[in-house]
């Protein structure tokens, strides 16, 4: 799905970032999953869970605006990233996987974006005039924080943040229709069975109708082709049918 050399870059970042923050991090996307049911996958299939491109960051603003502010500085000024809308960018050479100074002329196809986005739970009304951009809103946020629906885990020595894997769907269910690049539904394809099947979710009684409207519930199931479901069984290795079966009772609840 993705390059090996991409998810190890991220990976990379992840940690260095991770190390850089005050505790506890809150992570979401791809490498939320990847750390709810890496453990999981393994054992049963021998590999790695798939790695994510991107890292997301999760913010409580609603109650803690300093946090946000303290993480964008350290991106900027520790960690070199920079500002590109609502993410923070370092580009990578994908030969010498060595940061790209700025000036310096590479190709497009030797150039990797490695992208860091920031997601709050909510957007106060003079965002735009205090940070200087408009960010990723992300409402189950708010579910995560108010109401602890979270883990702790301890990965490179520090406390990571997860939502527990019922709200992680949830938020992958929401993600998905309106995913524009095909790899990116498809890793969420895969992202959704892999929180079903390799977390402690009880599927006969999973109910995210907690989280999200059964409009939305439709939406996804529709959203996903016969020729998703092959690409994902290629990606996760199950047959295209169990991830059908499992995608159902999740949508049709």
């Amino acid at each position: 799905m993705y390059k090996e050399f991409e998810t190890r870059t991220s990976f990379r970042y992840l940690k260095e970032v991770i190390n850089c923050l005050k505790e506890p991090i809150c992570i979401l996307g791809g490498w939320a999953v990847f750390f709810q049911v890496n453990e999981r996958f393994q054992q049963a299939q021998g590999r790695p869970y798939l790695g994510s491109r991107d890292i997301d960051l999760g913010f409580n603003i609603s109650k803690d605006l300093q946090t946000l502010s303290q993480t964008i500085n350290i991106l900027k000024e520790e960690l070199k990233f920079k500002p590109l809308s609502f993410r923070m960018i370092k580009e990578i050479h994908t030969e010498t996987e060595e940061e790209i100074k700025s000036g310096e002329n590479v190709p497009a196809h030797f150039t990797f974006p490695m992208f860091i986005d920031l997601i709050v739970d909510s957007i106060p009304k003079d965002f735009k005039k205090t940070f200087g951009f408009n960010p990723i809103d992300e409402p189950l946020l708010k579910t995560v924080f108010d109401k602890k629906e979270f883990i702790i885990l301890n990965e490179f020595d520090r406390k990571l943040l997860l939502p527990n894997p019922e709200l992680l769907l949830a938020m992958k269910v929401n993600s998905l229709p309106s995913r524009d690049k095909e790899h990116k539904r498809i890793k969420d394809i895969c992202d959704i069975f892999a929180l079903a099947w390799y977390t402690k979710v009880n599927l006969e009684k999973i109910n995210l109708l907690k989280f999200v409207s059964q409009k939305k519930l439709k939406l996804c199931l529709s959203t996903i082709s016969e020729e998703d479901y092959e690409k994902a069984t290629i990606q996760i290795s199950h047959e295209k049918e169990e991830l059908k079966r499992v995608i159902n009772l999740i949508c049709n609840k």
